[in-house]
């Protein structure tokens, strides 16, 4: 039996959520069954007794029947364990009545009414126990002993057995057609069921329901799913006012004219509106921000639209899902409009990218850092805390970006404490709660990292478009400044073509005209020892001319990268008396302190401590060369030179003037020169062969008031020889 919907009898229906939508019409179908029963069998006891006054049948019984469904009835009202179980204690006075009037149609000789009685409340009880049943277990049962009661009664019974078979035979032909008229029903029941549980699957799977406008009556209907997405109980029944005033206000108006064109126009509509109305019923959850789609199509009959039915589908999370994508399509967008301009410089458009990085993350702090010998250094900001300002740094290993450099893509922390933080050092010199940020790679090598934080630990986790959109950013700054570090190269490079430039247009020239001009003059010369005079400043200029050349071709060449197949150890004071015959000197000797000694009328080689050197050796002996070959031009032929070890590379000081000026880093610079002399190349040539190495060098005075060049980050191994 389905559930009673008509009014009065909406009092039979049990009230409390420990019972589940089918239980409650169970309960309610029983409910009227045992009023019913409590009446009729009194009724049809007078009615049975009238007839035969001698007839065995005690008031007192049936008053006792009907006292016992009645209390069993109230007893539901009173009692929720009876109310679970009600549907398993109506059955059993099922079986009581059943038993009790089997007892008096065979104490009466299954006689007249009787007989009559037996077999058709044996009909009727059967489709009771049905009720609520999942399978026949229950109905069989009830058939079988009720056969059983009849039989036993006729066998035993005040009755003949050629009397009584008839009233057997009825009640086996009762129980067959019962039998299979129930089991059909139950039969089609189960299948609809199934169908309606798929149908409820189907719904919550696609948080979709349906509805119906009746328009004759104005009456709604609902399925259990569209109450559910307004968030009301499963007896609710809306009326049509209701029901049109849980949209938000702004869009009452349009579901209103879409049913209205739906019944006059017989126009169909799929639109999708927001809920979140004022007028709505008592103890209702607002739900405001909520997106419904709301189909409807008119049904039509003879010629009249009759009714109008749709469905009601949430599509809030899907309306929350492109809502973040816009704003990950419009932050995407601003992103691309920050690094495409072309009139903004890279500071600018860091702190642009920060700034909407904050926005679109929900994060108060982001900043760009730059990471050097074990430390962090913040190099943009933008937000309030103290420690993560332009300029303020800590040690790498109390920051988070230690463990960012050490991730193959973005770091993200949602809850630093509840991920296991609150101990790092990271954790309590910064005390951020979130955290999120990505390497920012130049050239292959790390510089630094791009990351935003928050003190509060992030409500959300974050999402990998979100994890995307922060190394993004990372990647283009890796971009950017790898651009700046290849402009800043390029520029070098530029300069030095541009002293290449002047060097082939002045230095070269000036030789040139010299050997020009004096090739005139020994053609007009008669004398032989003239022209040879002017011969011999021909081959001055055109030796000039050569080590021009080679120190071009040197600074060209010899700056290029070595790679390891090109290294080999070497002893750094051979390496120095190899340079030191090579620039010329005249005479070589130790004095009585075993320094080496000899040079251009006096120039003076001594060793500071030897070491050996892991390097290309035809290269270092070209910078020695060079070096020396400075050391003599500017200090004289007495200067003396000094070569010795560091504890990572070695170094080379003289005696002489010094450097002019107050910047010694200039005199690395191409074409800078203080000698009329001198082309400018020497000393830019040992900067390009020590950075081919990955060595740095630097120049400073020495103790004895001349230059002193320190060549650092050589792979040194110390030895005990002065000359190795």
């Amino acid at each position: 039996m389905s559930d009673l919907a008509w009014p009065p009898f909406s009092i039979l229906r049990p009230e409390g959520e420990e019972l589940s939508g089918e239980q409650q019409s169970d309960v309610q179908a029983y409910r009227l069954l045992g009023l019913l029963g409590a009446v009729v069998v009194p009724v049809f006891g007078v009615l049975l007794v009238a007839p035969d006054p001698q007839a065995t049948d005690p008031m007192w019984a049936r008053l006792g029947l009907s006292a016992l469904l009645v209390g069993l009835v109230g007893a539901s009202y009173t009692s929720g364990a009876v109310r679970r179980r009600f549907a398993v204690w109506a059955r059993g006075a099922c079986y009581i009545l059943m038993a009790w009037y089997c007892s008096v149609a065979t104490l009466n000789g299954f006689a007249g009414s009787y007989d009559m009685g037996l077999v058709l409340l044996y009909g009727i009880l059967p489709f009771a126990v049905a009720i609520g049943a999942r399978s026949m277990r229950p109905v069989w049962w009830f058939l079988g002993s009720g056969l059983l009661a009849g039989t036993v009664g006729a066998a035993f019974g005040p009755v003949r057995a050629a009397e009584a078979l008839p009233t057997v035979g009825g009640l086996a032909t009762v129980a067959f057609v019962e039998g299979v008229v129930i089991w059909n029903q139950l039969d089609a029941r189960e299948r609809l069921e199934r169908q309606n549980d798929l149908f409820r699957r189907a719904q919550k799977l696609a948080n979709i329901g349906a509805w119906e406008y009746e328009v004759s009556s104005g009456e709604v209907f609902w399925t259990r799913q569209v109450r559910e997405i307004h968030g009301l109980p499963e007896d609710y029944e809306p009326t049509a006012e209701e029901a049109v005033a849980f949209y938000h206000p702004e869009d009452q108006p349009v579901i209103q004219g879409m049913i209205e064109r739906a019944i006059e126009e017989e126009v169909p509509f799929d639109r999708e509106l927001r809920l979140g109305g004022e007028a709505l019923p008592v103890g209702h959850e607002q739900r405001e921000g909520r997106w419904v789609r709301a189909r409807g199509t008119p049904q039509i009959e003879a010629g009249e639209v009759t009714s109008v039915r749709g469905t009601f589908q949430d599509i809030t999370e899907r309306k929350a899902r492109e809502h973040v994508l816009e704003n990950e399509r419009e932050a995407l967008r601003s992103m691309y409009r920050i690094t495409a301009d072309r009139e903004a410089g890279f500071e600018e458009k860091a702190r642009r990218l920060i700034d909407l990085g904050r926005e679109h993350l929900g994060l108060p702090y982001g900043f760009l850092t730059r990471i050097t010998d074990e430390t962090q250094e913040i190099v943009f900001a933008s937000g309030t805390h103290p420690l993560l300002q332009p300029g303020e740094s800590c040690p790498l290993s109390r920051s988070y970006c230690r463990n960012t450099i050490q991730e193959d893509r973005s770091l993200v922390v949602q809850d630093a404490v509840a991920e296991g933080w609150a101990g790092d050092p990271a954790h309590q010199t910064f005390e951020l709660g979130a955290y999120v940020g990505a390497q920012i790679i130049v050239e292959g090598e790390l510089y630094g990292t791009f990351c935003f934080a928050a003190e509060k630990p992030r409500e959300q986790a974050f999402a990998g478009r979100e994890r995307v959109f922060v190394e993004l950013m990372a990647q283009w700054a890796s971009y950017e400044l790898g651009q700046r570090r290849a402009k800043a190269q390029l520029k070098r490079q530029n300069a030095r073509l541009d002293s290449f430039a002047g060097l082939v247009a002045h230095d070269l020239r000036n030789p040139l005209n010299v050997a020009t001009g004096r090739l005139r003059l020994a053609r007009e010369e008669r004398a032989p020892e003239e022209a040879r005079s002017h011969l011999a400043a021909v081959d001055r200029s055109l030796s000039r001319m050569d080590e021009i050349i080679e120190d071009v071709l040197t600074l060209t060449w010899g700056g290029q990268d070595i790679g390891p197949e090109e290294l080999s150890t070497h002893g750094l004071a051979a390496m120095a008396e190899a340079s030191w015959d090579q620039v010329g000197t005249d005479q070589v000797g130790t004095d009585q302190n075993g320094a080496d000694k000899g040079g251009a009328e006096g120039a003076t080689l001594q060793f500071g401590g030897a070491c050996r050197l892991r390097c290309n050796a035809e290269r270092v002996q070209r910078l020695l060369e060079n070096l020396f070959r400075n050391a003599i031009e500017h200090g004289g032929d007495t200067v003396t030179v000094r070569v010795g070890a560091l504890s990572d590379g070695f170094y080379v000081e003289d005696d002489g003037a010094g450097f002019p000026g107050d910047d010694p880093e200039a005199v690395f610079e191409a074409g800078y020169s203080s000698s009329d002399e001198g082309t400018g190349l020497g000393l830019s040539i040992v900067e390009s062969i020590a950075k081919a190495h990955g060595w740095s060098l630097s120049a400073t005075q020495s103790e004895a008031g001349g230059a002193r060049f320190e060549v650092t980050g050589v792979d040194v191994e110390a030895v005990g020889s002065a000359h190795s």
